[in-house]
């Protein structure tokens, strides 16, 4: 059996390590952990590629900036807030990857809203949708007619929320939030990794230890759409939401929405 720790640390610390015990394995993940059908547990460890990425202009904050699209604050929930962490968490290998954003408001409290992927001043991708009706964290996935991003190219996305007209007074917070992604080509050693995964826990861990944010995120949301067939994973999830290197324990907790139904799109 194997046993594999994984933990959100910087590149010249993090490490993957991969012992062949007998016996049953049940180490502690922090407070969570998660096992596959061959008794393997499973904890999360992320190397960040670069703890201090460089300024490209977007804001530094996942959550709600500018003055546009505001809506009413609800002091009972997180804001808007992106899912790429509070270090700008950008690499994906994907060619058209998913993109997460926490919604804190209802179908009726806005109804619907826009997501757009720029490259420079030009607009990749642009889609109109509608709103889940309950609140929580949704994703958007570039579709497959859709232009595939180029290897080594930073792109900016935003995202917008139209929330109704506010009565004088209200107490508002920004409807609009903006991320940053850069598809990279496999290492020979992530493809290794992968192509040496006997379950997606273990393709997890593989992204995770070369700096994949996007499809670690994208991977652990599908193993927690379905939390019965995945003993644990709620709690991994949130441990690897609530780590200091990533900066999401506030919506740690908050469910899964699903996917974005979108009305429209163009280049």
């Amino acid at each position: 059996m194997q046993k594999i720790r994984v933990q959100f640390k910087s590149a010249l610390a993090a490490s993957l390590t991969i012992v062949s015990l007998s016996g049953l394995v049940t180490p502690s993940i922090g407070r969570s952990q998660a096992s596959n059908n061959n008794g393997e547990s499973i904890k999360i460890r992320f190397m960040l590629a670069n703890p201090e990425p460089p300024d490209r202009g977007t804001p530094s904050s996942n959550r709600g900036t500018g003055s546009r699209g505001d809506c009413l604050y609800k002091q009972e929930k997180p804001p808007l807030t992106t899912l790429v962490g509070s270090n700008n968490l950008e690499l994906t290998v994907s060619d058209r990857p998913t993109f997460w954003v926490y919604i804190p408001y209802t179908q009726q409290e806005a109804p619907t809203g826009e997501f757009t992927l720029q490259d420079g001043d030009n607009n990749v991708y642009r889609t109109r949708f509608e709103m889940p009706a309950t609140p929580g964290i949704v994703s958007i996935t570039l579709p497959a007619n859709q232009k595939p991003l180029e290897v080594g190219k930073t792109y900016i996305w935003y995202f917008e929320i139209n929330c109704p007209r506010r009565e004088a007074g209200d107490r508002v917070t920004p409807g609009f939030v903006t991320g940053v992604v850069r598809r990279v080509a496999p290492s020979a050693a992530l493809n290794n990794a992968l192509n040496a995964a006997k379950n997606p826990l273990q393709r997890i861990a593989a992204y995770a230890q070369h700096s994949i944010w996007y499809d670690t995120l994208t991977e652990l949301a599908r193993l927690r759409s379905n939390p019965a067939q995945n003993p644990g994973i709620e709690g991994i999830w949130s441990e690897v939401l609530s780590d200091r290197n990533i900066g999401l324990e506030n919506i740690a907790k908050e469910s899964l929405a699903g996917n974005i139904t979108t009305n429209s799109q163009s280049e």
